[in-house]
């Protein structure tokens, strides 16, 4: 019964990872371009995905430099590069100085659609995707997103999404879009507290296990010689809480907001830091409690013997 509840919950994990983004934006156009704007803190870049047919015979690694050309004249473009997949190219360009603002959770950007699209025709059917951590808030040019033609479809993972489906001409039109956010600092926190406080569930759940672990084993010392079957079986929960805490990691769109609050580093150790911390906690419970069941066995070994 617990086995089959146990493959249920992982089920149940596994499938809310995998399964798509639903968005009610207008449906895409199948040849259409495709560009995705990802403000995530340290690795902010561009995505273009160009259909294959609309690169008119011009050399992939000539689409490459005509669109960082473009970009440079605004941004630091920090590297670029290009993969060819089945129907189009995308083309990745991280940028460095993405930000005007980023301080104490006050973020600004602005984006010259000039810049962004120029090297595209006006006609030219585009979904325009801007990707944020869920944690918050943004505005364009002072209004909300619908008015500008950006539809919402449901947060996924760490970032929600705003799409925009129609010609390029149509953004050309509203020039540059100031983007204005704001970290959501009160959610911020009470969910990095939450995710601080795994490192206590599992320190809880390590000490109890161990401890039922040396029980077991001194009350049933012929049990010994499988030892390292019921190490792993009491070490099973443990290592669930670490993937419990990777998952809320991703899911609670912490991922993003911290390397949009902190700076490059220090982002990276509220990241992995955590988690280090509690898979670190497995064997520093279970090896010595390993080392006091074989003196504890030991000593009443000598004792009997005595």
């Amino acid at each position: 019964m617990k086995r089959s509840v146990l493959s249920l919950i992982l089920f149940f994990l596994v499938a809310i990872m995998a399964y798509p983004t639903i968005t009610f934006a207008t449906p895409l156009k199948k040849d259409a371009l495709e560009v995705d704007i990802c403000i995530i803190g340290s690795d902010n870049h561009f995505v273009y995905k160009i259909p294959k047919q609309l690169h008119n015979d011009t050399p992939y690694s000539e689409m490459k430099n005509d669109i960082e050309a473009s970009l440079a004249s605004h941004w630091q473009v920090e590297s670029a590069h290009f993969e060819t997949n089945h129907s189009n190219v995308a083309y990745t360009f991280f940028i460095k100085d993405l930000f005007q603002k980023k301080q104490d959770g006050q973020l600004k950007l602005s984006i010259p659609y000039r810049t962004l699209l120029g090297m595209f025709r006006d006609d030219e059917s585009i979904q325009l995707r801007i990707m944020a951590s869920k944690l918050t808030d943004w505005q364009v040019n002072r209004k909300e997103w619908a008015t500008l033609g950006f539809v919402q479809p449901l947060t996924y993972f760490s970032e929600s999404e705003y799409v925009y489906n129609g010609a390029v001409n149509e953004l050309l039109q509203q020039r540059v879009a100031h983007f204005d956010g704001a970290i959501a600092k009160r959610q911020m926190v009470l969910t990095t507290v939450i995710y601080f406080s795994f490192i206590v569930v599992q320190i809880v759940a390590c000490w109890i296990l161990s401890r039922r672990l040396k029980r077991r084993i001194i009350q049933y010392p012929e049990e010994m010689h499988q030892f390292r079957k019921l190490n792993y079986m009491y070490q099973i929960i443990p290592l669930l809480i670490v993937v419990g805490q990777i998952i809320f990691l991703v899911m609670s769109g912490l991922l993003t907001a911290f390397g949009l609050f902190f700076s490059a580093g220090i982002d990276l150790l509220f990241m992995v830091g955590p988690i280090l911390l509690t898979i670190m906690l497995l064997p520093l419970f279970f090896v010595t409690t390993e080392k006091e069941i074989a003196k504890e066995l030991h000593d009443n070994a000598l004792s009997a013997d005595v």
